[in-house]
Parts: C-alpha cells; sequence; structure tokens
C-alpha cells in the first residue's frame, strides 16, 4: 500500500466544472498535510474543448508535475483514451458509465484498471440535478483513496458558502452517494491511501497571486491593466483585495493606456504597476521607453503566452525574454526578472519594487502561463527584513532647504534626486525628450552622451546580492544545469530523481536578465566540465544572452516550444545523454 503519493487527473470539456474540482481537491490535499503541486490545462475557447486539472500531492517536497497519473477522472469519452499512456501501472480510470459506453470505454493497456460508475444517474437522484455529478466523483475518489468524505465536505462548505444552504446539501449529498457506490460496488483494488497527518500551515497559490502578495507587501497602490490571459488573474485578485488593501484598481480601455497610467502614477510618487502578456506588452514597448527616458519607477508584469501574435494564448512559453530586455527603441537601463516559483514570485516582486525606485527605471516581472497559473503548496512566507526602500525621493522636509534643484543631476552611480510635484523648490518636468540636468529639452550633442551614460549607470548602485543566480544539487558536480523561470520545478524533480540513481548534478537558476550576474554565471559555467541549458523556446534566448554577457557558449540546449512545460523524465534522459558524451 502506498500512502500519501498521489497524482489525480480531471479531464473532460469546459464547464464541467473541472478547474473547481481539481483546486477543491488541492485544498483537501493540503489541509491533509501534504505538499500539493496543481496545474490546469485548456484551450481558448468558452465551452468544449479538452480541459484538464492535474493534482499531485505527496509526503515529500514537490516542484512540478512528474507526467504520470494515478487516477484519472474521465467525463467524457474522449478523456479516457487521450490520457491513457500517461496512466501509471494499475493506475484507475473513473468513467461515467451513462456517458461512456463499455465498448467505448475499452483500452489496449491491461495493466490499467477502469472503475464503471453512473456519476451522472447518481447526481441526478441525489441533487436533483445531474450538474452534481462532478461531486459524485469526488465521493468516488474518496473512497478509492479510503479517505472520510466528510473531509471533502468542509471543502464543499467553504467553497459554495455564497451559493446558499441548498446548493452545499445537494452537492454534499451526491458527494455522499458516489461514496456509497464505490463502497457497495467498487471491485476495483485501489494500492493508494491518503491517512492525513499534521497539518503543514502552507499557503496554496500560483505565481500570478504571489506577485500580487509581493507587491501589496511593496506597497502598491495603483493598478492599470486590461485584462489578457494567462495574466487576467493579477487584475482579478488586486480588485477582489483593493479595498482592504487601500488600492486604486483601473480596468484600462487598451494596454497602451495602462502603461500611461502606471507613468503618470510614477512620476508622481505613486506605486503603480500593470499586467499583460506578450501581445498586450507589445503595445506598451512605446510609453516604457518614455519611463526609461524620463526616468519613471513602475512595474509591469508580463506573464509569457506562447507567441508571436494570438498563438496558443492559453499555453506556456519562454519566448519574450528577448523582446523584453529591448522592448522600445534605443537605450535605456530596465530590470527584468524571472521568478521559478511562488516563493521567487513574492519575495522576488518585493524586491524588484526597492530595486526600480532605487534606479528610477521601469521593471518587467517576466513569469508565463505555467508558473503564474499552476498552484503549489509553499511555507507561509518569511516577512522579517522587508522594509520599503524610496531610494532618493525627497520629503518635504528634505525639500524645504532645496537650492538649485536637479531633477536628472549627473552624479557618479546616475541617480538623481527625485521630488514629487507640488514639492517646493523642485522642478516638476516629465518629458519623452533628451534633456539636461533641469529636465528641459537638450539637443546638444554632448549632453546627449552625458545623460545617455548617466542612465546606463544607474542598475550598478542595486545590491549585487539581489540579483543572483540560485544554485541547487551538488556543488562539487561538474556537471551544470542551467534554466531560468518556470522550467526550475520541472529540473529541481529531474534532480531528484537522478540523486536516486546516484547522479549528482549542480543546478544554476538564473533569475535576472538585467542586472546580469555576469561574474558569478561565468564561474559557473567555467568551472563545469559539461553544461546543459533547458528553456521554453526554439531560439536559446537565455542561452545567446549568457554568451553575449560571459563570452561562453553553452554546448548542449535543449528546448521545449509546443506550448507545453518541460516533464522531468525528459530533463534527465538529457542530462544523461550529456554525461555520455566523449
Amino acid at each position: 500500500m502506498r500512502e500519501n503519493n498521489v497524482t489525480l487527473k480531471i479531464a473532460g470539456e469546459a464547464g464541467y466544472g473541472i478547474a473547481t474540482m481539481g483546486a477543491m481537491f488541492a485544498k483537501l490535499m493540503q489541509r491533509s498535510g501534504l505538499y500539493v503541486f496543481g496545474e490546469s490545462d485548456y484551450p481558448s475557447l468558452i465551452r468544449g474543448g479538452h480541459n484538464t486539472m492535474t493534482i499531485r500531492a505527496s509526503d515529500e517536497k514537490i516542484y512540478s508535475l512528474d507526467g504520470q497519473i494515478d487516477i484519472l477522472i474521465a467525463l467524457n469519452k474522449k478523456s479516457v483514451h487521450e490520457h491513457i499512456e500517461e496512466m501509471t501501472k494499475q493506475g484507475i480510470i473513473i468513467y461515467d458509465s451513462g456517458k461512456v459506453q463499455e465498448a467505448q470505454a475499452k483500452i489496449s493497456r491491461e495493466d490499467v484498471k477502469m472503475l464503471s460508475v453512473p456519476l451522472t444517474k447518481i447526481a441526478d437522484e441525489a441533487g436533483g440535478q445531474d450538474i452534481y455529478f462532478s461531486q459524485v466523483a469526488m465521493g468516488a475518489l474518496m473512497a478509492l483513496l479510503k479517505m472520510k468524505p466528510e473531509a471533502f465536505g468542509q471543502i464543499i462548505e467553504q467553497t459554495f458558502e455564497k451559493k446558499g444552504k441548498s446548493v452545499i446539501m445537494q452537492n454534499k449529498a451526491a458527494l455522499l452517494a458516489g461514496h456509497r457506490y464505490v463502497m457497495k460496488n467498487d471491485g476495483v483494488e485501489c494500492d493508494i491511501a491518503i491517512r492525513p497527518k499534521k497539518n503543514l500551515h502552507t499557503l496554496l497559490l500560483g505565481a500570478n497571486d504571489a506577485a500580487c502578495l509581493g507587491s501589496v507587501k511593496a506597497g502598491v497602490r495603483l493598478i492599470a491593466e486590461y485584462p489578457m490571459s494567462p495574466s487576467s488573474s493579477v487584475l482579478h485578485w488586486m480588485a477582489a483585495n483593493a479595498k482592504e488593501h487601500d488600492i486604486v484598481v483601473k480596468h484600462t480601455e487598451d494596454e497602451i493606456a495602462a502603461m500611461n497610467y502606471i507613468l503618470g502614477a510614477g512620476f508622481a510618487g505613486v506605486r503603480a504597476m500593470t499586467a499583460t502578456s506578450g501581445g498586450g506588452f507589445s503595445l506598451m514597448a512605446e510609453a516604457l521607453g518614455n519611463g526609461g527616458m524620463a526616468e519613471i519607477p513602475c512595474v509591469v508584469i508580463n506573464v509569457q503566452r506562447c507567441g508571436p501574435s494570438t498563438a496558443l494564448p492559453t499555453y506556456t512559453e519562454q519566448a519574450d525574454l528577448q523582446f523584453v530586455l529591448h522592448a522600445s527603441q534605443g537605450e535605456f537601463p530596465r530590470i527584468v526578472c524571472m521568478p521559478g516559483d511562488v516563493e521567487e514570485a513574492f519575495y522576488e516582486t518585493f524586491n524588484v519594487w526597492n530595486m526600480c525606485e532605487l534606479a528610477q527605471t521601469p521593471a518587467i516581472i517576466l513569469l508565463d502561463k505555467y508558473v503564474g497559473e499552476s498552484i503549489e503548496t509553499v511555507k507561509y512566507f518569511d516577512l522579517k527584513g522587508m522594509e520599503v526602500k524610496r531610494g532618493l525621493l525627497q520629503t518635504d522636509e528634505q525639500m524645504e532647504s532645496v537650492k538649485d534643484f536637479l531633477r536628472y543631476k549627473v552624479t557618479q552611480n546616475g541617480i538623481s534626486p527625485r521630488c514629487l510635484p507640488g514639492q517646493k523648490n523642485g522642478i516638476h518636468v516629465c518629458s519623452s525628450y533628451e534633456h539636461d540636468e533641469t529636465g528641459f529639452t537638450s539637443e546638444d550633442p554632448n549632453n546627449r552622451i552625458i545623460q545617455i551614460d548617466k542612465r546606463a549607470r544607474k542598475l550598478s548602485a542595486i545590491n549585487p546580492n539581489l540579483y543572483q543566480p540560485a544554485f541547487y544539487g551538488n556543488s562539487k558536480s561538474t556537471i551544470l544545469a542551467v534554466s531560468w523561470g518556470s522550467t526550475k520545478g520541472p529540473v529541481l524533480e529531474a534532480l531528484k530523481k537522478l540523486k536516486r540513481e546516484n547522479i549528482e548534478v549542480r543546478f544554476m537558476h538564473i533569475k535576472y536578465a538585467s542586472p546580469f550576474a555576469t561574474d558569478t554565471i561565468r564561474q559557473a559555467l567555467q568551472s563545469a566540465s559539461k553544461a546543459i541549458i533547458f528553456e521554453g523556446n526554439s531560439e536559446g534566448q537565455m542561452r545567446n544572452l549568457i554568451r553575449e554577457k560571459t563570452g561562453i557558449m553553452i554546448e548542449n540546449l535543449y528546448c521545449r516550444y509546443d506550448g507545453r512545460p518541460f516533464v522531468p523524465d525528459e530533463i534527465v534522459a538529457k542530462i544523461k545523454e550529456v554525461m555520455e558524451k566523449e
């Protein structure tokens, strides 16, 4: 009997409540004291298409899915055959015998068990409507996992609290009916059991939500956004929590307006943010340059999806790196951060706010659909030492005694004192034109050189400890795996698998593309006998950046660009392949 280690996939058409079911099961596993990781997969359709939600739960910390399913809840015929090859040996498929005939459910694998449950019929009898069939399936699942259905009943109460007692009771009735049916009629033996343990006191959320929390902690006061998947949950979270945290949330008419909103707010001293995906960020490019020229701190979250153009709007990719590094014409410094998981999304978002205000320049947080919308358990965030720092933003008291204030004063590190509109003795000019130290337009060639060099120096003022890569695995190994962003999780899972085979690997996870930890990254690559980099794009964009900054070309590149995240087993295979090279 295997305890406290299960992967569940729920599959069917949009409109079946798949995401809700998955989220409820994830909460149950979290509250049972397990680590959880979950991912949703859906096409860009309002209804129909093939949708899935996969939840993995374990006693030990997990960083991604592993590409296998122990139990599949198949809500239509397609789901049975779509995922049969992902099933583990002795895995179980629960299917609705009312919608899928036995002949239709026939599969080629003899090592996978089929559990026929009349989900729709039981739901109609128990809840009065067949829409409760998903709860019947969850009841059947509770029976297979040897869990008490009352535990899931508590999740039902909290999920449907606002819908009233009647809805809660009908959902519970369907849950219990599904549980009773399997207990009485099940001839399928499940070798997995969930034994609830002491609660780990964890949070269950995705990186989009974590970035919101990091921004709240940093003191964000304005959110201006036009919704674009997969970034829309940032707007939703902020709107839902705006009153509690004293935040103004503006649903703008488009992304151009959103970017200009946060520039105006940033100029006025407000910490302001927007969120979008690649297509929306394209529209923001010109205004982003205005932020660079006027030296306005602000934050843009770009939750990447497949491009170019509309491409695959609900699938993941890491192909915007070079774009955000060079967006807008001309040259100006910008901060580009690439969190790899929920914890990094929280802590690094907070750090980015302080960085961009210190350097007085726009910052971009580069997430993607996989890390942004997946959910995972993390320990409560440690808020010690998280101090909001506003750089050289001048107080009213400081401005009282100022004479001949220069907004763009040329300094050794390129950072000038910054005042707010209305402050006494200040200069309140914000121009997209090249300017002199006062902020007024200047086309003098010498001044142009001075101001470009001034802006270029600003990132050097940021503490290098804040943007170093993270290292995992065996520090003495000469085999180096490299990645950035959401690929972190699958690589960490791959390292666990390799360690069980006594294969030790060092892993360098790059968190910042700008500022870039050139010396540390160069040293790590020079210390390795063999290196391989994993990226979710077709061109090796980080590999090219590393070569540009360090002069080192990583010989082994493995890219995935089918819109799906990496699977640990493919990373394991590629690392072994590199190790076998002479």
